[in-house]
C-alpha cells in the first residue's frame, strides 16, 4: 500500500528563515511528543501535512497545548479551526516559537492503510510519520534543523542526514522530503545495507524480530541484489536521496501489514501468527521495497495505473523471493493460488469493475493488486512464449527505468511497449481485461508455462506439468525467476 503525499516547490533559504524542530519524548510518558520549532512565518496559516482525513480535524485531533510566542516572549492570538489548522489574526514581524504536543492514542482510530502508516507506541518505541509530527508553515523552506531529545539508552532512526557528529541532529533539504518522512525512537536494532552508493537503513523492534534480524538482513540484501541486477541500476529517488537514506522499519505488533510513504516503508509483523503470516510479511517487504523503483524511480501518471504499480510489483515480489530460496516451485504456486488469486477470486469488484479503478485498491485489493498482478503474469509468458523467452516482462521494467526514470508514465505508454514485445498488438487484451471488465482466464496463461489448474476442495490449485517440454520449462522458470 502506497499513500500519495502532495509536492511542494522550494527556494533557496538563508539564515535569518532558517527553520528547526526540537522533538522531546519524556522519559516518563514515551506516549507524547513536545515539540518546539523555530521559525520566519510566510503567511498566517500553521497546519499539518495531509492525511487523516476521516477524522473531524485530521492529524490536529492529537495535538494539545498549541501555542505560538514572538520574538519578545509573548503569546501570539491564535484561532483553531474545526479543519485543524491554526490561524493567527495577523503577520507577526520576525522569528516565532511554535509549541505543542503530540499524544501517541493513533490506534484509537481506524486507518485504511492501517496504523504503520500513521503513529503508534510500542514496548521498545515510538514511530511517527512525519505528517502526524510536525506543524508547518508556508511551503518554501529548506534545510530543516530536526533535533530530538531522548530518554537514556534510546536512539532515532530517520531517512534524514545526520548533522555532523550528534546521532540525534538531522538536516531536512525541504518541506517535500520531510512530509515523505517516518521515524521511529526507541531501544531498537539499527541495521545498514549498502549496494555501491545506495543504502538504506533497518530499523527492528521487539523480542520476536530482532530474533529474526539475520533473517531480515539476509533478505534484505537478497531482495537488493535481485532487484538492482533486474533493472540495471539502484533506485532513482530524485532529491529525497541525496541527502540521507531510506528507512524499513519492522515492528512487532498483533497484526500483519505494511506501508510505504515517500521511499521509506513501514512493516508490522505478527511473529507468532503461522507460516501465512510469514509469508505475508516477507511479501509486503519485497513488494514495498521494489516500489523504490516502480512507484518511486517511475510512476503511473494517474490512478488509473495503480493496478500496474501494485500489481507488477506483486508479481515481482514472488520472483524476488523465489531467487533467493525463500520460496520453491510449489510454495510460490501455492501463494499465487491460495492467496493472490482467491482474493481476486473473491471480490465482489472483478467483473463489475475495471482494474483501471485505483482509487479504490484499499477497498478492493483483489481488484487492483491481484488483478494487476494476473494481467502481469498473463504478459510476461504470452511474451516470453511468443519469443521462446527471448524476451519477457523484465524488458518492459527495464525500459520503463530507462526511459521513465524520475518520471511518470501513461497506460498508452505501457501498451505500446508491451504491443513491442509481444510483436503484436495488445490493443484487445488492454480492452477486454485492463480497461473493460472481463475475468483474466490465467489458466490459459499458465497453460504455456505447463503449469495446470484444478480444483480441489472447492479451491483453485495450480501445479507444474511434469511432462512438458524443455521450451515450456525455460518458459516456466522464467516466470518463478525471471530473466536478466
Amino acid at each position: 500500500m502506497l499513500l500519495g503525499m502532495f509536492s511542494y516547490s522550494c527556494k533557496a533559504g538563508s539564515p535569518d528563515s532558517a527553520t528547526s524542530y526540537e522533538i522531546r519524548i519524556p522519559a516518563d510518558d514515551h506516549r507524547v511528543a513536545v515539540v518546539t520549532a523555530s521559525l520566519v512565518p510566510t503567511d498566517t496559516a500553521f497546519y499539518m501535512f495531509p492525511g487523516a482525513n476521516q477524522l473531524p480535524k485530521r492529524w490536529a485531533t492529537f495535538v494539545s497545548d498549541f501555542r505560538i510566542h514572538d520574538e519578545d516572549g509573548q503569546v501570539i492570538p491564535v484561532s483553531a479551526s474545526d479543519d485543524g489548522t491554526w490561524q493567527l489574526a495577523s503577520m507577526p514581524r520576525g522569528r516565532v516559537t511554535v509549541s505543542y504536543r503530540v499524544t501517541l492514542d493513533h490506534e484509537a482510530h481506524d486507518w485504511s492503510g492501517g496504523v504503520d502508516g500513521a503513529a503508534y507506541w510500542r514496548e521498545r518505541g515510538v514511530f511517527y510519520t512525519a505528517r502526524s509530527l510536525f506543524v508547518v508553515n508556508g511551503d518554501d523552506r529548506k534545510d530543516i534543523a530536526v533535533a530530538f531529545q531522548l530518554p537514556d539508552q534510546w536512539r532515532v532512526t530517520a531517512p534524514w542526514q545526520q548533522a555532523g557528529e550528534d546521532a540525534t541532529r538531522f538536516v531536512v533539504p525541504d518541506h517535500d522530503v520531510l512530509a515523505s518522512s517516518m521515524l521511529f525512537a526507541g531501544t531498537h536494532k539499527e541495521v545498514t545495507v549498502r549496494r555501491g552508493p545506495f543504502q538504506f537503513l533497518l530499523a527492528l523492534g521487539g523480542e520476536e524480530v530482532l530474533a529474526l534480524e539475520d533473517v531480515f538482513t539476509d533478505m534484505a540484501e537478497g531482495v537488493l541484489d535481485y532487484y538492482v541486477d533486474l533493472m540495471g541500476d539502484v533506485p532513482r529517488l530524485g532529491s529525497q536521496s541525496s541527502n540521507g537514506k531510506p528507512v524499513v522499519i519492522i515492528n512487532q505488533a498483533d497484526t500483519t501489514d505494511g506501508e510505504a510513504i515517500g521511499n521509506n516503508i513501514s512493516i508490522m509483523l505478527q511473529p507468532s501468527g503461522g507460516a501465512m503470516s510469514q509469508h505475508i510479511t516477507r511479501l509486503l517487504f519485497a513488494h514495498e521495497f521494489f516500489h523504490l523503483w516502480n512507484g518511486k524511480s517511475f510512476w503511473p501518471s494517474g490512478e488509473d495505473g495503480e493496478w500496474f504499480k501494485e500489481g507488477f510489483s506483486n508479481y515481482y515480489t514472488l520472483k524476488a523471493l523465489h531467487h533467493i530460496g525463500y520460496l520453491s516451485d510449489e510454495s510460490y504456486l501455492e501463494l499465487l493460488a491460495g492467496f493472490f488469486y482467491q482474493r481476486y477470486d473473491q471480490d465482489d469488484a472483478v467483473g463489475r469493475l475495471s482494474i483501471t479503478n485505483g482509487d479504490l485498491k484499499h477497498d478492493h485489493w483483489g481488484l487492483i493488486y491481484s488483478g494487476g498482478m494476473l494481467v502481469a503474469i498473463a504478459q510476461d509468458l504470452q511474451i516470453r512464449s511468443a519469443t521462446r523467452n527471448k524476451k519477457s516482462l523484465d524488458d518492459l521494467m527495464r525500459h520503463l527505468f530507462s526511459e521513465y526514470g524520475d518520471d511518470a508514465y501513461t497506460l498508452g505508454d505501457i501498451e505500446r511497449v508491451l504491443s513491442d514485445l509481444n510483436e503484436s498488438s495488445q490493443e484487445d487484451f488492454f480492452r477486454r481485461f485492463v480497461y473493460g471488465t472481463e475475468r483474466i482466464p490465467i489458466e490459459q496463461f499458465l497453460a504455456l508455462a505447463g503449469i495446470d489448474t484444478a480444483e480441489e476442495d472447492g479451491q483453485l490449485v495450480f501445479r507444474a506439468r511434469a511432462t512438458a517440454d524443455a521450451d515450456t520449462v525455460e518458459i516456466r522458470r522464467g516466470m518463478f525467476d525471471g530473466r536478466h
